[in-house]
C-alpha cells in the first residue's frame, strides 16, 4: 500500500498517503484471517488457455489473486451466507458473493480516476494481473461501488423489486433525444415455482422447469418444444469455464449441497469451448442435435453469434448443418457495451451479434435454383449496412464482416447442399472479403459520427 482515496464529512473525496494506522489496520486483518482460513477455497489452478495467463505470472492458487483483508472480509460474508437456512435465500446472497468476488480481487483497478468507480476484473475478458490494483471497501461506504452494500441495493433489491413489478421498455424521442420510459402492467408478477426435473415439472403443474447440465443430453422428450433460444461460445480466445472457477470455488464452499456443486470445477471434455476447430464442431454439433431432437416439426431455432475469422463462421455452419438443421434467417444486433475494455484495445473492434435463424431441415422448402450469387448476397448484406447508418451507426471493419458473414450463412444454408457447404464456403472466402471491404468502405456516413483515430 501507498496511498488511499478517503472520502471526508463534506463529501469530497482526497488522496492521502497511508500511514501507520492503515498498516496496522491490515496488520489486524491479517493476524484474523487464520480464525477463518477453512472457509477460504485453497484450489489449484489447472492449465488452460485462460489460466495459463495466470500461471505464467508465478500464480498456483486461486485465493492468491486476493490480499489478506479482501480474503477475511470475504470469508466472513461466505460463513454467513453458509448459515442461512433457507436454500433459494442461500443461493441469492451467493450471487450476491460473485459480485463481490468480481469487485474486490487484487486484479481490480480504477473505472475512472478518483471517482471511487472499480473497474472490475472481467472488464477484458483474460486473467491478467493489474499493474497499479485497487483494493476497494467489501463492505461499501456511500459513494463507492462494487461493494456488498451496493450491489445488494442495485442487484438484489431491483431483481427482487423487478420481480413483483414486471415492465417492459417503450422508447421514446423527445427533441430528438432517445430514451426508455418503463411501462408497467404487460406482464403477470413473476412467481413461478419451478421444478428441477422434466418429471415433476409436468407431474406437478409447475410453471417453470430449470435444469443446470449438459446440453447434448437432456430428458426432454422428443418434440415437446416450440423453440430454442441460446448463444453458443466462441470457438477460441474466451474459455467461460476456466473464467468462471474463480466464481464457483467459493460457490462451492456455500452450496455443496446442490448436485450442480458436486465437481470441483466447471469445466467439461464434453464443453464446445476449444481452440481446435474439429473439437468445436463436433460438440456443438452434438448439442445442436439435441435441440433438434426435442424441438417440434414447425420449431425454431434461434441464437446470437460473432467472429473475426472464418473458420468460426465455416465451424458454425458444417455444425448447423450436421445437426439437421437449415439457417433461414440473418439480422445484426448491437451487443456489446460501447465501452467495453477490449472493443476499446482493439483495431477493428466487433459492436455487433447477428441473430440467426434456424429450422430443422427436413421442413425447409430449398430453393429450386441452387446456385448462389454472390451480388445477391452483397444487396442483402448492403441493406441491412445501410439501415445501421441511417440509425446512426458506423461500423468497424469486422461488424461488416458480421453482417455479411451472417448472410453468407444463410445463403450457403439454403441454396448449396450440405455435403458441399464447407467446401464453396472456403473456395468463396476472397470473394467474401472483397464484399466485406467495398461495403466498409462504401458506407453512407452522412451525419453518422466515426470513431476518432488517435
Amino acid at each position: 500500500m501507498y496511498a488511499k482515496l478517503v472520502l471526508l464529512p463534506n463529501g469530497d473525496k482526497r488522496y492521502l498517503p497511508v500511514d501507520d494506522f492503515d498498516r496496522t489496520l491490515y496488520a489486524k486483518a491479517s493476524a484474523n484471517l487464520p480464525e477463518y482460513w477453512h472457509i477460504v477455497p485453497t484450489v489449484s489452478l489447472k492449465p488452460g488457455y485462460n489460466t495459463n495467463q495466470m500461471m505464467n505470472y508465478g500464480y498456483t492458487h486461486w485465493h492468491q489473486m486476493f490480499n489478506n483483508r479482501q480474503l477475511l472480509s470475504l470469508a466472513i460474508l461466505a460463513q454467513r451466507t453458509q448459515q442461512i437456512n433457507d436454500h433459494s435465500l442461500r443461493s441469492l446472497f451467493a450471487i450476491l458473493l460473485s459480485g463481490c468476488l468480481e469487485f474486490n480481487n487484487m486484479f481490480c483497478s480504477y473505472k475512472g480516476e478518483g471517482t471511487g468507480a472499480v473497474r472490475h476484473m472481467f472488464a477484458h475478458h483474460i486473467l491478467k494481473p493489474e499493474r497499479t490494483p485497487l483494493e476497494a471497501n467489501l463492505w461499501g461506504t456511500p459513494r463507492s461501488s462494487g461493494a456488498f452494500s451496493t450491489l445488494f441495493e442495485n442487484r438484489i433489491l431491483r431483481a427482487i423489486d423487478y420481480k413483483q413489478h414486471p415492465f417492459e421498455i417503450r422508447v421514446t424521442k423527445d427533441g430528438g433525444k432517445i430514451s426508455g420510459v418503463k411501462v408497467h402492467g404487460l406482464s403477470d408478477p413473476l412467481d413461478a415455482r419451478i421444478e428441477q426435473t422434466y418429471e415433476a415439472f409436468v407431474s406437478t403443474g409447475a410453471h417453470a422447469y430449470l435444469s443446470c447440465g449438459d446440453s447434448g443430453k437432456t430428458e426432454l422428450p422428443g418434440s415437446c418444444v416450440d423453440a430454442v433460444i441460446t448463444d453458443p461460445p466462441f470457438f477460441d480466445n474466451v474459455h467461460y469455464s476456466e473464467l468462471a472457477d474463480f466464481f464457483y470455488v467459493w460457490q462451492r464452499q456455500i452450496l455443496r449441497d446442490s448436485e450442480c456443486h458436486e465437481r470441483d470445477s466447471t469445466r467439461s471434455n464434453d464443453e464446445v469451448q476449444s481452440t481446435s476447430v474439429d473439437t468445436f464442431t463436433k460438440n456443438l454439433t452434438r448439442v445442436l442435435t439435441e435441440c433438434a431432437r426435442v424441438l417440434k416439426s414447425d420449431g425454431v431455432l434461434a441464437f446470437t453469434y460473432h467472429h473475426s475469422r472464418t473458420e468460426g463462421w465455416a465451424a458454425l455452419l458444417d455444425a448447423v448443418a450436421k445437426a439437421g438443421f437449415t439457417l433461414v434467417a440473418s439480422h445484426p444486433v448491437k451487443a456489446e457495451m460501447a465501452v467495453g475494455v477490449p472493443k476499446t484495445q482493439a483495431k477493428e473492434p466487433i459492436d455487433l451479434d447477428i441473430v440467426l435463424v434456424g429450422r430443422k431441415s427436413e421442413s425447409v422448402r430449398r430453393a429450386v435454383d441452387q446456385s448462389l450469387e454472390l451480388n445477391e448476397l452483397r444487396c442483402r448484406a448492403q441493406e441491412q449496412v445501410d439501415r445501421l447508418n441511417g440509425a446512426g451507426r458506423f461500423l468497424s471493419k469486422n461488424d461488416v464482416r458480421v453482417v455479411v458473414m451472417g448472410q453468407v450463412l444463410v445463403c450457403v444454408s439454403t441454396r448449396v447442399p450440405p455435403a458441399k457447404g464447407g467446401q464453396w464456403f472456403h473456395d468463396a472466402e476472397g470473394e467474401f472479403e472483397q464484399i466485406i471491404e467495398k461495403l466498409w468502405r462504401g458506407q453512407n456516413v452522412t451525419g453518422v459520427q466515426q470513431p476518432r483515430l488517435f
